[in-house]
């Protein structure tokens, strides 16, 4: 990856990024990961870093289960392990042990989950499950790092000798502690350790009545530290066998290593592999913190970011409870360069810095704060002009500086370049910085390079109007409060709104006129045209804005009718299947009486349950007729409780239905056009939708 100059990076503000990756990492390795970060420029690097802090950036999403990756740092234990006859201590045998179970059940979660999190199992790639280290830690170690007593028979054989003597010491102490603490000669602390042998704490005044070794004596001289002669032999004897147990662990732990030492490029593949993780991690943590998202990756050239914002402005305003307004801009073959015009602190170089760092990120592998559906390219060079680079050291002036950068562009520029310039051609003459300026942007565009740049310039703006490859972009203002907005506008160039910005701020309208009248005319039309331009632009996007709310109304309105008339017509073919299985019922009821009547000579029987069947129909409809009112009731009341009144609709008069009449169905509020009368079925139209029916269901509109 080519980025010129050296300190790219730092212009961009990349290393606060990284600081918040790091921040994020839990292992010393991963904070060194993040350190580390840095653009690559071939997709096959970029791309799976992506997916892989995608994959984790989901889990965290969806609040579901990852196992733990921290681990002890290992670095220390890991180097003396490749040294040859080195020997590590109980504690560190733990802290590898630790390391390999949290890498086991790492491993054991992504080999059950290869189908679901493909990019994160290509991080322990074919990592094979080595449970012999532990358990040859656990076979000679205690979990606190001790060495087991069974680590061997001679250890064994040790500790049973050093238990008895233990005891003997113990029983001896206890003897003398007792004899001398009667007499009166002893300390309240009575007894203490002095050089790890147990000694007693005498009076100094008594001193030579206890026979014994003197290991010291207080800093006030007022308490001697005894050892009991009855205790020398036998603490002699402890501490020859201590001295045999420290031989024997040695001995052990040296095998240890050494078995351990063949396991070495499996625990660094173990501890490259949780780091590595830890590190993809905070990256998915970040992007939370973000908001931000995997883009597309395009194969052609091109940049659309959707919605982005600059991450760190994105975090200073959340803190400050503030909005970001998010950018949208695309970045095409062809319009390979966008420059962008506008007036100062509209947020030009914002812009600007915005793309060039998620660019940056895109390109570390980190997700980046736009919309899922943007597209980002790779570029294999990023060149960067921002801020001053005055340089005292090769006596260059800001412009000479800003010259050999141009200088730089034009030599190594290329179709898998991108160009970040802001404040295009200043830092000389106005008049001849703009010319020059210009033709270096010609010759730019000729290299296929893509970019973004910021100016002041009219002329760069007439530059980029009429050539093929360039592309003007504009700074939103509201010319009423000379406030800027934050939006960029892409095809069309930005006045500087010098003029305006003087009035507000009241300067006197002499010194405003003076200064016109030094300047060429046709330059102060081109601005005030700028201005002019757009405030109209202003205009129409929010007429633009207000058409689409109102499109959108209508819409709903008609899927909303359609969806009444769909129920209308589904009631209505509901209730006809509804008479015509009654209407079968009837006839099969009457066609068994009629059959009865016939074959029966008790002929009021018969009579009978006719008059009960009907009955029983006319209090079926009774019912159903009472339940249609109470359910009229209850739609009216509750339309009335919801403050929407019911109108009384005229009925249409015979005259007004003809072709064209505009008309409503009865109880909706839809308007539609009579299109076709066919005695007393009428067709009507309804925005799109054609519907026939009776001239006694229509209403006045």
């Amino acid at each position: 990856m080519n980025l010129y100059p050296k300190d790219t990076l730092d212009r961009f503000e990349f290393n606060q990024i990284t600081d918040l990756v790091q921040n994020f990492c839990k292992g010393d390795k991963a904070k060194q990961f993040a350190s580390d970060l840095v653009p690559f420029s071939t997709i096959e690097i970029i791309k799976p870093l992506l997916e892989q802090t995608k994959e984790l950036l989901e889990i965290r999403n969806n609040g579901l289960y990852f196992p733990e990756t921290f681990y002890p740092n290992i670095n220390l234990e890991l180097k003396l392990l490749a040294i040859a006859n080195s020997i590590l201590e109980g504690k560190q045998f733990v802290k590898i042990k630790e390391t390999v179970e949290t890498a086991i059940n790492l491993l054991r979660f992504l080999n059950d989950k290869k189908d679901l999190y493909p990019a994160l199992c290509a991080i322990v790639g074919n990592l094979k499950i080595s449970e012999e280290i532990k358990d040859l830690i656990n076979k000679v170690l205690e979990p606190n790092g001790l060495v087991k007593d069974n680590a061997s028979k001679e250890l064994s054989s040790i500790r049973k000798d050093l238990d008895a003597i233990k005891q003997r010491a113990n029983k001896a102490f206890a003897i003398q502690l007792r004899r001398y603490k009667k007499l009166g000669w002893l300390r309240e602390f009575d007894e203490s350790f002095f050089n790890e042998r147990r000694v007693l704490a005498v009076v100094s005044e008594y001193k030579r009545q206890v026979k014994g070794f003197i290991h010291g004596i207080s800093e006030t001289g007022s308490t001697a530290y005894i050892e009991p002669s009855e205790l020398l032999e036998i603490n002699n004897e402890r501490f020859e066998v201590e001295e045999e147990e420290r031989r024997e662990i040695t001995k052990i732990l040296t095998v240890l290593t050494a078995q351990l030492r063949v396991f070495l490029p499996i625990i660094k593949s173990y501890e490259d592999a949780l780091s590595f993780i830890d590190f993809t991690d905070a990256k998915a943590k970040l992007a939370q913190q973000l908001g931000a998202n995997m883009p597309q990756l395009s194969k052609d050239k091109k940049i659309k970011l959707e919605d982005a914002v600059h991450p760190l402005l994105y975090l200073q305003n959340q803190k400050e409870g503030k909005n970001t307004i998010p950018l949208c801009i695309e970045i095409n073959d062809e319009n390979r360069i966008i420059i962008i015009s506008g007036p100062n602190a509209g947020g030009k170089s914002i812009s600007l810095k915005t793309v060039g760092l998620l660019q940056l990120m895109l390109q570390s592998g980190l997700l980046i704060s736009a919309k899922d559906y943007s597209q980002v390219s790779i570029f294999k060079n990023i060149f960067v002009d921002i801020g001053d680079d005055q340089s005292i050291e090769y006596e260059l002036s800001t412009y000479s500086s800003r010259l050999l950068k141009m200088k730089y562009f034009l030599e190594f520029s290329s179709k898998n370049s991108i160009i970040f310039i802001d404040e295009f051609g200043t830092g000389s003459d106005p008049e001849l910085g703009g010319f020059i300026a210009e033709s270096i942007l010609e010759e730019m565009n000729k290299t296929r390079t893509f970019g973004m740049i910021t100016t002041h310039y009219g002329n760069i703006k007439i530059l980029a109007e009429k050539t093929e490859g360039l592309q003007n972009a504009c700074m939103l203002f509201d010319k009423e409060t000379l406030t800027p907005l934050y939006k960029i506008l892409i095809g069309h160039p930005g006045s500087s709104y010098t003029f305006e910005v003087a009035k507000k701020i009241g300067l006197n309208e002499k010194i405003i006129e003076n200064a016109k009248s030094k300047i060429d005319g046709k330059k102060i039309k081109f601005d005030e045209l700028l201005v002019t331009l757009q405030a109209k632009k202003n205009q129409l996007n929010k007429e633009t804005y207000n058409l689409q709310f109102e499109k959108g109304k209508l819409k709903k309105e008609t899927e909303d009718f359609k969806k009444e008339f769909e129920k209308i017509t589904a009631q209505n073919e509901f209730i006809q299947r509804q008479d015509n299985l009654a209407l079968i019922q009837k006839g099969k009821l009457y066609g068994d009486l009629l059959e009865l009547w016939q074959k029966t000579k008790n002929k009021s029987e018969i009579l009978k349950k006719v008059i009960i069947a009907s009955d029983k129909e006319y209090a079926r409809k009774n019912e159903g007729i009472r339940i249609q009112k109470e359910q009229h009731q209850k739609n009216i009341e509750q339309k009335n409780k919801n403050g929407q009144h019911i109108e009384q609709e005229k009925s249409l008069d015979a005259d007004l239905l003809k072709i064209g009449a505009k008309v409503k169905l009865k109880n909706s509020k839809q308007v539609g056009v009579v299109s076709e009368i066919k005695k007393d079925k009428v067709t009507v139209v309804f925005g799109s939708i054609r519907t026939i029916t009776s001239a006694s269901d229509l209403r006045e509109a």
